[in-house]
């Protein structure tokens, strides 16, 4: 059984080195090939953003002019009228019976 521990323990460090290699590897293209390609990855980022950020400004230009949005009221139920026996009896649990002892 130590064997198999020892493999697995062997292909992650094989793993380890390799993904160092691939690190170290030279980036494709000169120097400046890739700053024009992140230069222009970059513009097109901004302008997406300025796109949106706009499009939502529009938004909520329309929404003010339309107004505020329309809630309707909540309705409440009419109060009724108490009787005198009801409010005698508000503190009153029923069906329970006093016990006469202490």
């Amino acid at each position: 059984m130590a064997r198999g521990d020892q493999r697995e323990r062997d292909r992650a460090k094989k793993q380890k080195e390799l993904d160092k290699r691939a690190r170290s590897q030279p980036k494709e293209g000169s120097k400046e090939s890739r700053n024009a390609n992140d230069k222009a990855a970059l513009a097109a980022k901004v302008a997406k953003k300025a796109a949106e950020k706009k499009a939502a400004e529009e938004a909520a230009a329309k929404a003010a002019e339309q107004g505020p949005a329309v809630v309707p009221k909540k309705k409440k139920e009419k109060k009724k009228d108490d009787s005198l026996d009801d409010l005698l009896s508000a503190g009153l649990a029923a069906g329970k019976k006093k016990s006469g002892k202490k």
